[in-house]
C-alpha cells in the first residue's frame, strides 16, 4: 500500500513561487511589462493575485524577481570556462551573449523594459554589470582605471551588447557573429 506524503508549507509555498515565476517570465516576455497584468499571471499559475502579492509585494518586483532571474542566468554562462578550461575570451562570451538572447522573454524584458520599470540606475548595481566590469580588469590588469573609467569602459561594453541583442531580437534571421567574431577575436589577441 503506497503511502502519500503531505507537502509542507514552504514546499507548497516554493512551488507557488516558481510557477507565478515562469508564468511571469513567459508572459512578460510575450507581452512586456505593460501589457502584462498580474491577473493573467495568476490564472496561468492556477492561484489568484494574493500570493502574488503576499510573496512578491507588487508587478514591479515580480518583474524584477524574473529580470533579475534572467540576468543571473545570463551571468552563469559568462562565467563558464571556455573549452581549455580558461575563462571564456571575447568571442566565446559574444556568442554565450547572442545564446541567450534567444531564450524566450531575454530581449523584450531584459532589454527593452527593465531600464523603463526599474530605471537606469537600477543597471549600475546589477551583477551583470559588475561582470562586465570585471571581465574589463581582467583584460587591462596593469592598467589602473579610475572608477569613472571602469564605469564609462562598462557602459560603453553594455550599450554595444544591448543593441547587438535589440538587433538580434528584430531580425531573427540574421546572424551577427560571423561579422562580430573577427573584431572579438582580434581583442582577444590583444587583451
Amino acid at each position: 500500500m503506497a503511502t502519500i506524503q503531505r507537502r509542507t508549507q514552504a514546499q507548497r509555498r516554493e512551488e507557488t513561487q516558481g510557477k507565478v515565476l515562469a508564468c511571469a517570465r513567459r508572459l512578460f516576455g510575450e507581452k512586456g511589462y505593460k501589457g502584462t497584468a498580474l491577473e493573467d499571471i495568476a490564472s496561468e499559475a492556477g492561484t489568484t493575485i494574493r500570493p502574488i502579492y503576499h510573496y512578491f509585494g507588487n508587478k514591479e518586483a515580480l518583474f524584477e524577481a524574473v529580470t533579475e532571474s534572467l540576468e543571473e542566468e545570463l551571468i552563469h554562462r559568462l562565467q563558464q570556462p571556455g573549452h581549455d578550461g580558461e575563462p571564456a575570451g571575447l568571442a566565446e562570451s559574444w556568442r554565450r551573449f547572442m545564446a541567450m538572447c534567444d531564450v524566450p522573454g531575454f530581449v523584450q524584458i531584459v532589454l527593452l523594459d527593465a531600464p523603463h520599470v526599474l530605471g537606469r540606475d537600477r543597471l549600475g548595481r546589477s551583477g551583470v554589470v559588475q561582470q562586465a566590469q570585471s571581465r574589463l580588469d581582467a583584460m587591462w590588469p596593469d592598467r589602473q582605471l579610475s572608477p569613472r573609467d571602469r564605469e564609462l569602459y562598462a557602459r560603453m561594453l553594455l550599450a554595444a551588447l544591448t543593441e547587438a541583442g535589440l538587433m538580434r531580437g528584430e531580425h531573427t534571421d540574421y546572424d551577427s557573429s560571423a561579422a562580430m567574431l573577427p573584431l572579438l577575436e582580434a581583442l582577444d589577441q590583444f587583451s
